[in-house]
């Protein structure tokens, strides 16, 4: 093992800050700290989880990082709870989101998607209605760095059945709740070798999920077709 790890320091030092970076990004873009967000759900006592589930099943459709709303699930209600009540908030926002887009916003989502998610990722979403596609929703939940918001938009706009992008998201949805959760329920103590443990997760779930994307796509170039400009439209 020790001879593993010096072979590969590199690679591994690379995805450690790689992740550190995607932490620090999503948490800049609301301008709140999982902190603010944790000082403000104690304020609502035993309310508290069901504000914090409200909260997750809203705020994502209007862009606010996921990532701050798990931390501070983690810091304030422990991994356990932590996990469930996120779950649960995440599950009803991505219904949520994607009847927005597949009822209610789906020219203006379509836009959307087109202008933020990569191309690469927008041709194979054309196809997502099958097995492929159903592996590459829990591979996109899986990936850290791929916003969790447009994926739950950009699949309103494909052929997937509401039931497979529910049980889909669901799975993926588990390990990245995990390891944010247990970072935030650990974040009281960042000296402690708990918290660089779960630091250490975050950079496993983001090698594996890679290592996954390449074995189960292989070929990114040949997926586009230049058919990118079309996406999510009726037939």
């Amino acid at each position: 093992m020790g001879v593993f790890l010096k072979k590969h320091r590199t690679a591994f030092t690379l995805l450690g800050c790689c992740a550190a970076l995607t932490l620090l990004y999503m948490a800049a873009l609301s301008g709140v700290s999982a902190e603010g967000v944790r000082d403000a759900l104690l304020r609502y006592g035993d309310l508290a989880p069901v504000i914090y589930m409200l909260l997750f099943a809203v705020l994502p459709a209007f862009f606010f990082p996921v990532a701050v709303l798990a931390l501070a699930g983690g810091l304030l209600f422990g991994l356990l709870w932590g996990s469930v009540y996120t779950f649960i908030g995440a599950v009803i926002n991505c219904a949520l989101m994607f009847f927005l887009a597949r009822r209610i916003g789906r020219e203006k989502i379509r836009a959307l998607v087109q202008r933020k998610l990569p191309s690469v990722w927008q041709a194979r979403l054309k196809k997502a209605g099958g097995r492929n596609g159903f592996l590459l929703l829990i591979i996109l939940r899986l990936i850290p760095a791929v916003p969790y918001n447009l994926i739950n938009y950009a699949f309103g706009l494909t052929e997937m059945p509401f039931a497979a992008y529910m049980l889909g998201s669901a799975i993926g949805i588990i390990p990245g709740t995990l390891v944010f959760i247990n970072i935030g329920d650990k974040a009281l103590d960042v000296t402690s070798p708990s918290f660089r443990i779960a630091l250490g997760l975050l950079v496993l779930l983001l090698a594996v999920t890679a290592f996954m994307s390449k074995k189960l796509f292989p070929n990114n170039d040949k997926d586009t077709n230049g058919e990118v400009t079309e996406y999510g439209k009726d037939k």
